[in-house]
């Protein structure tokens, strides 16, 4: 199944965050792409990847529940998304 989500346009600049924990588990945050830490964002996290989408709140555990589930991984989602607006559909 796929989703249609909302890519970043260049004047939002929103991200979505995401983030590979320790324990296996994903986890994600939307912001503002200035807002991006250089550091880690989870104290417990592995590796992070920002992905230019803007999901919304339905769209969003989808997303995490196919990376929990590995139907998704963090390289085949970040070749989704785009600065210049438009949608992305994403296998979830």
């Amino acid at each position: 199944m796929n989703i249609t989500v909302k890519n970043t346009t260049a004047d939002t600049t929103r991200v979505t965050l995401f983030g590979e924990l320790r324990d296996g588990s994903f986890d994600a945050k939307i912001m503002a792409e200035t807002d991006v830490p250089y550091t880690r964002c989870w104290d417990d996290e592995v590796e992070q990847r920002i992905v230019y989408i803007q999901p919304d709140p339905e769209q969003l555990q989808a997303i995490l529940a196919a990376l929990n589930d590995r139907r998704l991984s963090l390289e085949q989602l970040q070749a989704f998304g785009s600065v210049g607006g438009g949608t992305s559909e994403i296998p979830v």
